[in-house]
């Protein structure tokens, strides 16, 4: 059964508006490497105070699409994001698009919470951009998963 996020976002705002949190996994590649759909989740907790580049929030677009980013930077209140696997900043985000904060990333059966060293080991030196471009240039992918199709032609069956 497929599910529609625009359909839970309510539910999503009032468990986190009660102080809960809310555990989702991401659809997409815009969070790879730290992300990866299918087996990877996030915690989501109620954006409080004021929101830092570094912190990975999910809001929502003007065009109605649900996204995971992270914050680069701070502009008179206003957000400028980037996803970890992308180098396009995305300008202009309000506060009132955030529905929440990531609190906790899970991978298999590890937790690691936002403020741990690995988080924040991976955080200064996978989303330092001049790395991540340099990266990008000399490898020339952005994390491609293969899909059972490029699998197929690899092996030629």
């Amino acid at each position: 059964m497929k599910y529609r996020l625009k359909e839970y976002e309510e539910i999503i705002r009032e468990v986190l508006e009660s102080g809960g949190e809310f555990q989702m996994y991401p659809k997409g590649t815009s969070m790879l490497p730290l992300l990866r759909e299918g087996s990877d989740w996030v915690m989501l907790v109620k954006p409080e105070g004021q929101l830092s580049p570094g912190d990975i929030i999910f809001y929502r677009r003007r065009s109605g699409a649900y996204v995971l980013h992270r914050i680069v930077r701070v502009n008179e209140g206003n957000y400028v994001l980037c996803g970890d696997n992308q180098i396009q900043m995305e300008n202009d985000i309000r506060r009132e698009q955030v529905i929440g904060r990531v609190s906790a990333v899970g991978r298999g059966n590890r937790v690691y919470k936002k403020d741990s060293f690995p988080m924040r080991l991976y955080e200064r030196i996978w989303c330092f951009f001049p790395f991540r471009r340099l990266y990008f240039r000399v490898f020339g992918h952005r994390y491609r998963i293969k899909t059972p199709e490029r699998i197929k032609r690899c092996f030629r069956f």
